[in-house]
């Protein structure tokens, strides 16, 4: 983990530690959403989710079916951040509450790493059709798919867009998130810009993919 992405990652974490214990209690967080707050790969969280393990998802928000909603609560993410036994009730019946009350630690050394925004861009940023999880960057987005920025970017953002129940995150490769149509233009402006130093030839790549997606509609 780059010393950029872990500056804003632990800035993260500790001001959602820092909440009162009443709004974690009641505040949910998606799958993509709590996989980032637990520096985890969705996948990750899913599979562990699907074989019962720690942090379980909120009750009555555990899936099991196609379609159904997924969410977990703040305060049990802490939990099992810290180390701490799991308070929530338990979703699984059949799983020993005990086994829930796992530290974090052993999980989370394993985690997806990542970088912040700009030595992102500098890895990645050459357009290259990356399908692993580590070529793609988070990014929020609104609730009608507009980008509104890389998750790891500015650390008071961050935080806010986080906590926000009006945005999601998705992870993408740097190009798609370029070519996307974002809330605010000039912002995807100034990332072009910024890309144009540390990726020459991205701009071109991104242009191309803009006018493919306009000529399908």
């Amino acid at each position: 983990m780059s010393s950029e992405f872990e500056a804003d990652y632990n800035a993260l974490v500790a001001h959602v530690m820092a909440l009162p214990e009443a709004v974690r209690s009641v505040k949910l967080l998606s799958t993509e959403k709590a996989a980032l707050f637990l520096n985890l790969s969705i996948s990750t969280l899913e599979k562990r989710r699907k074989k019962h393990e720690p942090p379980p998802p909120a009750p009555n928000y555990q899936g099991g079916r196609k379609g159904d909603d997924v969410k977990y609560l703040a305060s049990t993410l802490v939990e099992f951040i810290r180390g701490l036994p799991i308070t929530q009730p338990n979703p699984y019946p059949e799983t020993v509450h005990s086994a829930l009350a796992v530290n974090a630690e052993a999980v989370r050394r394993n985690a997806l790493a990542t970088t912040g925004a700009r030595r992102h861009l500098m890895k990645y940023g050459d357009g290259l059709s990356l399908e692993d999880e580590d070529a793609s960057m988070p990014f929020f987005v609104s609730q009608d798919g507009l980008v509104l920025a890389p998750c790891w970017d500015e650390q008071q953002q961050t935080l806010e867009l986080f906590l926000a129940d009006s945005t999601e995150v998705v992870w993408m490769p740097w190009a798609n998130a370029m070519a996307s149509v974002w809330h605010n233009e000039s912002d995807r402006q100034g990332w072009m810009a910024t890309s144009d130093k540390l990726a020459p030839g991205l701009r071109q790549r991104v242009d191309a993919m803009r006018l493919a997606r306009l000529s399908r509609i």
